[in-house]
């Protein structure tokens, strides 16, 4: 399953031109630095190399051909410019002709040296090795196949030249090369053999480019999802999972505010707004500075889990030092008159919990779902019968260490909705 957006996928695709782009500016600086040193060659070095090509209307053929290739490079970078500046993508089939073009321009050059100008030593020229220049460059293709088909046709158009070089031009005795006519048909095999190492670097380079896009549209989804409910931690674990649903140990908290729906009757909607923001920011803050993940946001509370999607051995203690430093901050605000006099209900419990994305490819939503999601829901229920701000259960009383706060078991109680008892202890 792909997590590329459409939006993404215009970003990838950009990508990929903008390194058209590039391969195409690499290839206009290496012909431009070749048609310098040409230049610089002929007129102040040594000039055996223009004797041994055939003298100076050869050399300066294929000094003229250099040239010819930078400004149809140049004609293709226009091109591509264009490309990048609509922000869409270059086809296969663009990529495909130009690297051809560029492969045929090059065997057109050794046959016209080979078959009209007699010179078989150009077959063994540092020329040759340009075949090899558009293979290197071919990677920023970032297609597989058209590395494999450019190093396949120069391979077959280098070994067609050699053939009929050794076996059909008329060559003179003086231009033929003392070297085995099999060397050169090894050199279209490892021209061959470069381009799959060429198409592979391509391949992989392209699925890391993919992989980064969606790396980073599965982080603003998740993002989108849970805003500033996360750490920084379990976000890139959320991230890195995936939402794959699993099965993990979590402890639950479930917090209500009492008598909320009197306080929303009697106020304005800015006012209950503000309220909230009030109570649920600290709420907040405390769950995640003890790497718990707020799961919903309702009106009047809040469900909140520990232990996932980041696995965490000391969950359970997290989950029930949170709910007291929640207390604690509920009723500071409410003494500093930052809120309202509020009171909060809390149920902490710990069990095995389902988590990961629940829905289709148009809607998706990170879910906790379980038994001891709904046997926290229910404990958080029994605070109002039992004038109590904190219960938890005796899955949570077994795995802490009390402290300076007093711990109270309350017996068994039936959950509604269950058909079972559990104890319930209260804190205080």
């Amino acid at each position: 399953m792909t997590f590329v957006t459409n939006e993404l996928y215009g970003d990838f695709e950009v990508e990929i031109t903008k390194s058209e782009y590039q391969r195409t500016r690499l290839m206009l600086a290496t012909f431009g630095f070749g048609f310098i040193v040409s230049i610089i060659n002929y007129f102040l070095l040594d000039d055996a190399v223009t004797r041994y090509y055939g003298g100076t209307m050869n050399y300066f053929f294929v000094v003229i051909w250099i040239g010819a290739f930078i400004f149809y490079e140049l004609f293709l970078l226009r091109q591509v410019a264009s490309y990048l500046a609509k922000g869409t993508k270059v086809s296969t089939k663009f990529k495909v002709i130009h690297s051809q073009a560029e492969v045929i321009l090059l065997s057109a050059l050794l046959f016209y040296m080979v078959d009209v100008k007699d010179m078989q030593a150009f077959l063994d020229s540092p020329i040759v090795l340009l075949y090899f220049l558009f293979l290197i460059l071919s990677v920023l293709h970032l297609d597989f196949k058209i590395s494999l088909f450019t190093g396949l046709s120069a391979a077959l158009q280098y070994a067609f030249i050699v053939w009929y070089g050794f076996h059909v031009a008329d060559s003179r005795p003086e231009n033929l090369l003392n070297v085995p006519e099999n060397n050169f048909y090894l050199r279209a095999i490892v021209l061959i053999l470069s381009s799959g190492a060429a198409g592979f670097v391509a391949g992989e380079v392209k699925r890391r480019v993919r992989a980064s896009f969606d790396l980073q549209n599965a982080k603003s989804d998740m993002e989108l999802l849970f805003g500033q409910q996360v750490s920084r931690e379990v976000l890139q674990t959320l991230v890195e999972d995936r939402g794959t649903l699993k099965k993990q140990e979590a402890t639950v908290l479930v917090l209500d505010i009492r008598n909320f729906s009197s306080f929303a009757e009697q106020h304005s909607p800015d006012e209950i707004m503000e309220f909230q923001n009030k109570i649920f920011g600290p709420i907040i803050d405390i769950i995640n500075q003890h790497q718990g993940v707020v799961n919903q946001i309702l009106g009047d509370g809040i469900m909140a889990t520990f232990g996932t999607p980041v696995n965490n051995p000391l969950h359970v203690d997290m989950a029930f030092q949170a709910a007291l430093k929640i207390l604690d901050r509920v009723k500071e605000l409410s003494t500093r008159g930052i809120i309202p006099q509020t009171k909060i209900g809390l149920g902490v419990h710990t069990g095995e919990v389902i988590t990961g994305n629940i829905g289709n490819e148009n809607r998706k939503q990170y879910s906790i779902s379980g038994t001891a999601v709904i046997i926290a829901f229910r404990v958080e229920q029994l605070n109002k019968e039992l004038g109590s701000e904190l219960l938890i259960t005796a899955a949570i009383r077994e795995k802490i260490i009390p402290g300076k706060v007093t711990i109270l078991s309350l017996g068994l109680k039936p959950l509604k909705g269950l058909g079972k008892y559990i104890e319930v202890y209260k804190v205080n």
